[in-house]
């Protein structure tokens, strides 16, 4: 399904400007996990938590999009400034790139909380949900696991280019345990998925 706002994402993820990039991506991803636990939960009314469900999701899914959007904000603040100081001073530059980093870490903290949710309601909704729908769920999951690897993958670069710029110790220990969690709940994402998917 195609149209014109999937198709200017997909042009602005493709251009050379880094607003959007991959953590708007993740985010993206994450939001379609959540939109498919959604209908899912449409099709489970039998199910006590499914109306629940479907509200948390809608909740998740607008989060995703809103820190999806911050994201890319944050990226191509940071491609502005890793471009050289116009006074040459490197000083400058590494206090740049150390505050736009700090800040495209939080953007990429704040979409793997939201994963890390999403996760926690598709457990739920592959124990309730209808049956006949375990392939959806499973693709959503699948989708979550995405989000999740992405949302690591830019928080562990956002800490590694500040630390190589400043110093990035107190962002470290604010971090550090979120990045492991966001790894240790992307495998069990692929695992529910592979269980869900069996023939």
């Amino acid at each position: 399904m195609s149209g014109p706002s999937l198709d200017a994402l997909l042009d602005g993820l493709a251009a050379d400007r880094g607003n959007p990039g991959g953590g708007t991506a993740g985010g993206v991803i994450t939001a379609i996990g959540a939109a498919l636990g959604q209908m899912v939960c449409r099709y489970s009314s039998d199910a006590a938590e499914a109306a629940g469900l479907d509200a948390h999701l809608g909740t998740l899914r607008a989060r995703a999009v809103a820190a999806a959007e911050r994201d890319g904000e944050a990226s191509g603040a940071l491609g502005a400034a890793l471009r050289p100081a116009e006074d040459g001073s490197e000083d400058e530059r590494d206090r740049r790139i150390v505050s736009a980093a700090a800040e495209a870490v939080q953007t990429s903290a704040e979409l793997g909380r939201v994963a890390l949710d999403v996760l926690d309601d598709l457990t739920t909704l592959s124990a309730v949900g209808n049956r006949h729908l375990s392939a959806d769920v499973a693709v959503a999951l699948d989708a979550v696991a995405a989000g999740l690897g992405a949302a690591a993958t830019n928080l562990r670069g956002g800490l590694t280019l500040a630390a190589a710029h400043g110093d990035a110790t107190a962002l470290r220990a604010a971090h550090d345990d979120l990045g492991r969690r966001l790894l240790r709940a992307r495998l069990e994402a692929r695992s529910l998925a592979e269980r869900l998917g069996e023939p």
